[in-house]
């Protein structure tokens, strides 16, 4: 059990790290189907699906399951009848893209190069397209713009408005220390309520939602996520420590068995940010997603406040911790979810969506910030 704990401290990290560079994308290796003769008379297409369902059945937390793993690989004489006659990798990462479909998981997935680097042009575009507000400018409440996070207080309201769009720190403005300076404002103006609006906040890193979090809820109170690991070829083949930790759970007899990690400690040495004690809104959008979705799932189940805005695209419960692979013949880029996290209510586990408390059009941003006022505010009517 030592060994397996140790092991996990690592996942983590890796993680991130891998996540942000392609080069460093582990890639599959194929010396076991050498001598296979389905592999040996493949085209290269052929080869890399034969690989990625493999994988894939071994790697996924879906799949733990022998019954589910059967349904997978008879999707497989399909798979490379399709390939035989595919004549680009783009063709062939949509019928892999095709065939994951009713996992329903947006963590795992796969891509070429080409694409990604379009997606990141794209996204820089975007971004380069969107305002920075200034102090209590109201075209953009509501709206989206380029800060990972800001917040405007409206005193004749009540109000302040925090616009969450990134899980990741400003390089300037850590989270922490913009979380410190917001509540000491609120606390000094007497601010009832506060309003965080994640509507455009697709993910990053949960320890940013996990300190908003501290300041909202008593940490020994709260209630928290389950997450199961699934020990996988892939992953160990990542880490030695990791591969050591696989050994030892399916010496144990844990076959077709998830890990369920240990509960959070809670360090000797933490100490409780001061309690909000007003109310708290929260805004869900189309776009809200990854730890954005695990910090509304926490606010649900942990009743800290009402949630308005559109049903999420998110489920509750969730896959995650997703570890990234190359296809050794195609070079096609792919991530997988290795974990699956069970919301902190377990009596809705099987919920597959997050429903606001409130629906709210999100589209007509003058409405919505208006109905925030009036149900919200202090002399908002």
């Amino acid at each position: 059990m030592k060994k397996i704990l140790s092991a996990l401290f690592l996942v983590a990290a890796w993680q991130m790290a891998l996540a942000q560079n392609v080069n460093m994308f582990k890639l599959l290796s194929d010396s076991a189907y050498q001598t296979k003769s389905e592999y040996q008379t493949g085209n290269k297409y052929q080869k890399d699906a034969i690989m990625f369902m493999d994988m894939v059945a071994d790697t996924h937390p879906y799949y733990i399951k022998e019954v589910r793993r059967a349904e997978w690989f008879a999707k497989k004489p399909a798979l490379l009848e399709q390939c035989k006659d595919l004549e680009n990798d783009e063709a062939f990462v949509d019928a892999l893209i095709e065939v994951l479909g009713p996992l329903h998981d947006k963590h795992t997935d796969i891509t070429t190069v080409k694409r990604m680097q379009e997606a990141k042009l794209k996204k820089n575009q975007d971004a380069g397209n969107v305002d920075i507000p200034s102090d209590r400018d109201m075209e953009h409440i509501m709206r989206l713009h380029r800060s990972y996070y800001d917040y405007s207080i409206f005193p004749e309201y009540s109000i302040c408005y925090l616009q969450f769009n990134q899980c990741a720190n400003a390089s300037d403005y850590p989270f922490a220390k913009f979380l410190d300076d917001m509540f000491a404002q609120m606390e000094k103006g007497g601010i009832k309520t506060l309003v965080v609006d994640v509507q455009y906040n697709n993910g990053g890193s949960s320890r940013l939602c996990d300190q908003l979090l501290q300041h909202l809820c008593p940490i020994d109170k709260m209630k928290f996520f389950t997450p199961y690991l699934r020990f996988s070829n892939l992953m160990a083949a990542y880490n030695p420590r990791i591969a050591a930790a696989k050994k030892n759970w399916e010496d144990d007899g844990h076959k077709d068995e998830l890990y369920q990690k240990p509960a959070p400690v809670i360090p000797a040495n933490y100490v409780q940010p001061k309690q909000f004690e007003g109310q708290v809104v929260f805004v869900m959008g189309k776009r809200t997603f990854s730890s954005a979705g695990i910090l509304l799932t926490m606010a649900r189940d942990n009743h800290i406040g009402p949630i308005i805005g559109t049903t999420s695209i998110f489920s509750p419960s969730h896959y995650g911790e997703v570890i990234p692979y190359r296809l050794p013949n195609t070079g096609a880029l792919g991530s997988i979810s290795s974990s699956y996290f069970v919301r902190p209510d377990v009596t809705k586990t099987d919920e597959k969506h997050l429903e606001p408390d409130v629906k709210v059009d999100l589209d007509d941003k003058e409405a919505s910030w208006r109905y925030i006022v009036r149900k919200y505010g202090t002399n908002g009517k």
